[in-house]
């Protein structure tokens, strides 16, 4: 029953990084695995290859408070606009500025955290078809 609770909050963990738009969006699946906080933080990992997501009070540096009406009205979404921010990821991690890629994450229980990897399993969605960036 426990490991079911886990594979049902890492279903729909998903971040996206747009390039021309210069902004993130995080899925409302990363906001439901973090027990819908009021206000989120991102964090870069030493090594450049990950993103974090937690959960934070809305004093700390980094936070960004997510919309009241997230999970009421369809239409709306999480989104971070921050074009320094973007580009210096995807300028570390030798992508794309003018693409959108998908990032399927990994919830942490343990530390209310969820995980995006900038290395494996980076996908770029095209209108036209899906396909795996190396």
């Amino acid at each position: 029953m426990e490991k079911q609770k886990v594979e049902e909050k890492n279903s729909g963990i998903e971040l996206s990084l747009q390039g021309a738009r210069n902004c993130i969006s995080i899925g409302k699946g990363v906001i439901r695995a973090l027990g819908k906080p009021s206000h989120i933080s991102l964090k870069i990992s030493d090594t450049h290859d990950s993103i974090s997501v937690f959960p934070c009070d809305e004093d700390d540096v980094m936070s960004f408070r997510v919309p009241a009406k997230l999970f009421i009205d369809h239409r709306c979404v999480m989104r971070i606009n921050s074009k320094q921010f973007v580009q210096g990821i995807m300028n570390t991690n030798d992508l794309d500025s003018t693409r959108t890629y998908i990032l399927s994450g990994n919830y942490i229980q343990s530390q209310n955290v969820a995980v995006f990897s900038l290395v494996e399993g980076v996908v770029l969605r095209n209108k036209e078809s899906r396909a795996a960036v190396t």
